[in-house]
């Protein structure tokens, strides 16, 4: 079977990845149309549970991406000048540059054609024409989803807010989310480190506080000299940096919450963003991506080599996409309506009220958790749940190493095809 990937992201890079393992013998291609090395954005988060996954999937890709992480432990809300609120919570972050490099690799190694550099239409229709299985994985503004978006039934809400991803040279160990009052509005930032030297530094304020600042009339790098005058006291010092080197430039825009009635059309198949897309306030992007590439390749999979049944794998991918979204969905519905919201609610009394609501935004906790969340506000019982998380990642780290030895059915591990663990760390 020859199958097209479109879009080098982690959904693209991923989807041909976990094909080749369980075929082998499928021609794939990967058709990105950036340069090789060029990519959007700064550090992407991920938690245990999608390390689980691409362990089960593919051991020696999941050891690579696991070791060029860094870990974050703890969340931190800081608003104006008072006093910090401390949250619970760790996860690890990387690269979106590291990780693309790491997965093109890995797509090379198991014999994936990836091809950068192809950005005109013309050149990639003749590629997806002869193939049996075309992989939409071109992000949000998919041209290959626009194309159809009446048989997916595609739907795009656009946030009330702005925002803007940047990076800083300032390294924040743990999760911040700083707020600061301008003057004419809120402004905040999500801020985490995601290597030995920088750190992702997403920017957001209502639009009503966005125009008040004049950022509609200023072009990047007048944005970023206001940007860094405001939050001062949490860059202490550091600048903001704009774009990584080689990628396009940043630019204020308004999340856009893409939704499709089908992920299917004929052998067109929607993957990642350009199927969904959950507001980055919960951080699951790129892990959904993965998840989508997984079973995707489980279900075309699911047949004889020779004879895929493509609609029935294709039907069955999605029923079971859907069904997993679903919560996630929600819980990025309700955390998008927080930072809506609730920031109409500033300036309070009660930080320390203000950043239980701020750990609940997502879903509905249980009340002993508050008491957690009280406690933690205290230095002492932050470091004890700082080191009974460290010894929790330690220990599934663990668990995951012991159940690699098993490989996932198909694999090319199992298969015992040549170079099958080279890239693992």
């Amino acid at each position: 079977m020859r199958i097209a990937c479109v879009g080098g992201g982690p959904a693209g890079l991923y989807s041909a990845i976990s094909m080749k393992l369980r075929r082998p013998d499928d021609e794939i291609v990967v058709l990105e149309r950036n340069p090789a090395g060029v990519t959007q954005g700064w550090g992407v988060v991920f938690w245990d549970d999608l390390l689980d996954a691409l362990h089960r999937n593919d051991p020696p890709s999941a050891r690579a991406i696991r070791g060029a992480a860094a870990v974050w432990d703890g969340q931190v809300l800081c608003v104006a000048d008072r006093p910090p609120v401390f949250l619970g919570g760790s996860a690890y972050a990387v690269g979106r540059h590291r990780l693309l490099s790491l997965l093109t690799v890995r797509a090379l190694e198991l014999g994936v054609d990836v091809r950068f550099g192809i950005s005109a239409d013309a050149d990639i229709e003749p590629r997806i024409a002869v193939a049996d299985l075309v992989v939409a994985a071109d992000g949000a503004g998919s041209r290959l989803r626009a194309g159809r978006a009446a048989q997916f039934g595609t739907e795009i809400d656009v946030g009330n807010n702005m925002y803007v991803w940047l990076g800083t040279t300032r390294l924040f160990s743990t999760f911040t989310f700083g707020f600061v009052d301008t003057g004419v509005g809120w402004m905040w930032c999500h801020a985490y480190r995601f290597d030995e030297s920088t750190s992702t530094f997403i920017v957001e304020c209502p639009t009503s506080t966005w125009e008040g600042l004049g950022f509609d009339r200023m072009d990047m790098a007048e944005s970023l000299r206001v940007v860094e005058r405001h939050f001062a006291r949490h860059l202490d010092g550091h600048p903001l940096l704009a774009q990584p080197r080689g990628s396009g430039p940043a630019s204020w825009v308004n999340f856009r919450r893409v939704t499709n009635r089908r992920w299917s059309d004929g052998n067109l198949v929607l993957v990642g963003d350009a199927a969904h897309t959950t507001h980055f306030g919960i951080g699951s992007g790129t892990k959904l991506a993965m998840l989508d590439a997984i079973s995707l390749a489980e279900h075309v999979a699911a047949g004889s080599s020779e004879d895929v049944d493509l609609p029935t794998a294709l039907q069955g991918y999605q029923a079971e996409r859907q069904a997993s979204l679903a919560p996630l969905q929600e819980e990025a519905l309700r955390s998008t309506a927080w930072f809506e919201r609730t920031v109409s609610t500033l300036p309070g009394d009660d930080d320390v009220q203000l950043g239980w609501s701020l750990w609940q935004r997502r879903s509905a906790v249980p009340t002993w958790r508050y008491y957690v969340h009280l406690a933690s506000q205290h230095a002492a019982v932050r470091r004890l749940r700082v080191l009974a998380g460290s010894m929790r990642r330690v220990a599934r780290e663990r668990r995951r190493e012991i159940a690699a030895g098993r490989p996932a059915r198909g694999s090319a591990v199992r298969r015992g095809r040549p170079g099958a663990r080279r890239g693992a760390r």
